[in-house]
């Protein structure tokens, strides 16, 4: 389990991750959970960032507001986020308990019922998607604490899924392929891998994803780079820009501010406020333990 907790005057937050079990490695990426307490004032501006991912979140108690179109806005107590392409600064109220989980997004398409084209990147209501997925997320309001609530969710996601179809076998393998089948991005090997060529394979991505192929592989390499930066000091960005396969440190650096909206040495640093911190989550079996 990765753990956060970060204490800001009159507010104490808490973030905390888990690894999916073994029935669902192949559909979920992770399992969080995201506790505040103190006054009933907002707690201080967070940061979401892009991870590849899509999101189904449940707000357990409290209100969470969001910035979007130039304007705050509270976000639905069940709420869905399609594949992110930017940072999102949100908030939420002095007490606030929720609980999410990051989806790959290939399953997500099954889950939701729906391509990740039609589902906004920041957040919308679950209920768009039809009340089945309300209606089975509905004992998760009733959990004693998070841990019970992601134990719920889990097994609505077993379920679920046992009874829902993914996307073609196709477009998972090639989503498994731009995640760690190297580096750098190869259209030849995309189109083999979905038998079209690049113009079809790019028109496959935009229906199922609303994006295309090089953005989301983009988003994929940022989330290592993200993830490097944060559970290690780098010593020379260049190095890292050049592991990576980034043709050079200036196009590292632009795809880094694009996904986080900061440069790389604010966020190793600790300036920004992300709640997505160091360490990586350890297995959700046996149980999910806090404390």
């Amino acid at each position: 389990m990765h753990a956060t907790a970060l204490s800001t005057g009159d507010h104490v937050m808490s973030y905390r991750e888990h690894a999916p079990s073994e029935a669902l490695k192949e559909v979920v990426d992770r399992f969080w959970s995201f506790r505040s307490s103190g006054p009933e004032a907002d707690i201080p501006v967070q940061q979401c960032i892009p991870l590849g991912v899509s999101e189904l979140i449940v707000n357990l108690r409290g209100d969470a507001r969001a910035f979007v179109n130039g304007r705050w806005e509270r976000m639905p107590g069940m709420r869905v986020v399609g594949v992110q392409r930017e940072p999102l600064s949100w908030t939420a109220s002095g007490n606030c308990l929720m609980i999410g989980v990051r989806l790959l997004p290939e399953a997500a398409i099954g889950l939701f019922g729906a391509p990740l084209k039609v589902i906004d990147p920041m957040f919308m209501e679950a209920r768009a998607l039809g009340a089945g997925l309300c209606d089975g997320l509905e004992p998760l309001l009733e959990a004693r604490d998070e841990a019970e609530a992601l134990a719920r969710m889990e097994g609505f996601l077993l379920r679920h899924m046992a009874r829902t179809g993914r996307a073609t076998s196709r477009f998972v393998a090639a989503m498994r392929q731009l995640r760690g089948g190297g580096l750098g991005f190869d259209h030849r090997s995309l189109g083999d891998k979905l038998f079209v060529c690049d113009r079809q394979a790019q028109r496959l991505f935009k229906e199922h994803l609303g994006l295309s192929p090089v953005t989301y592989h983009r988003i994929v390499r940022f989330r290592r780079a993200y993830d490097h930066a944060t559970e290690q000091t780098v010593q020379r960005w260049s190095d890292l820009a050049s592991d990576l396969g980034y043709a050079d440190q200036a196009h590292f650096n632009r795809d880094f501010k694009t996904f986080s909206g900061v440069t790389p040495g604010r966020l190793q640093e600790g300036r920004v406020p992300f709640y997505l911190l160091r360490g990586r989550p350890t297995d959700l079996r046996p149980v999910i333990a806090f404390r």
